[in-house]
């Protein structure tokens, strides 16, 4: 019985450490615009840490077109993370080539909503 045990046990770290790793979304405030057009601001993410310690703050914060003259310096926010990269996109509806493996990162951030 306690293989059984140290097998149900690593599953269930298992599924943490992927849950651990994977962002999905986050509220936050943003901090400053990181461009002249408005397009992209700075955040800082609002839940602490574990230790209760600021998160890392997340720079280059995509906008969307129809927030962008929506979103203001101390606005709460909810940031989206795509799926993969978004490290070649040049914010136009072509195509692009995905250039990292990287997926749910928060280098890969959207702002979906202010709340």
């Amino acid at each position: 019985m306690a293989k059984r045990n140290n097998d149900v046990e690593f599953v269930k770290n298992l599924i943490k450490n992927v849950s651990i790793r994977t962002n999905v979304a986050q509220l936050g405030r943003v901090i400053s615009y990181a461009n002249e057009n408005h397009s992209k601001v700075n955040v800082q993410p609002l839940a602490l840490n574990k230790s209760g310690t600021k998160r890392g703050m997340l720079l280059n914060v995509h906008i969307g077109r129809l927030l962008r003259e929506v979103v203001q310096v101390g606005d709460v926010v909810v940031i989206l993370f795509m799926d993969r990269s978004l490290e070649n996109w040049n914010g136009s509806n072509s195509d692009f080539v995905l250039t990292s493996e990287r997926m749910h990162d928060v280098n890969d951030a959207f702002i979906v909503e202010v709340y």
